[in-house]
């Protein structure tokens, strides 16, 4: 079964302030901006590469950051594999559990690019 996937680069919508952070307005403009690059792609999963991003954020900006996913359900209701450095896989993991109790049960944190796309191509199981 053929499969449209699209790779997000952090560096494709994410910038660093001048401190080398990321702050949770941007964090949430690139939310906005993955839903509008998907806009008409019909079928497609989603890997978001942040293994490169300086900085992180707080788990209450991850708690809101979960929380806006809401106006773009369509986009985050298929498969997201967020792609993350060891230091903030946990981060990545509880993001993901946040996003669960949001109703957006197919996002998912890995370490490996190559684990990463084995569960992005696995069929649904949904």
């Amino acid at each position: 079964m053929p499969t449209n996937l699209r790779v997000i680069h952090h560096s494709d919508f994410l910038r660093a302030r001048p401190d080398g952070q990321v702050d949770l307005d941007m964090a949430q403009r690139a939310l906005a901006e993955i839903a509008r690059a998907a806009d008409g792609l019909g079928d497609f999963h989603l890997l978001v590469d942040i293994r490169n991003l300086s900085g992180s954020l707080t788990p209450a900006e991850l708690h809101e950051l979960a929380g806006s996913l809401q106006p773009y359900g369509e986009t985050f209701m298929r498969k997201t594999a967020v792609l993350c450095p060891r230091e903030r896989f946990d981060h990545a993991r509880f993001f993901a559990l946040l996003a669960a109790s949001h109703g957006f049960t197919r996002i998912r944190a890995f370490l490996s690019y190559e684990d990463a796309m084995e569960w992005v191509l696995l069929p649904p199981r949904d």
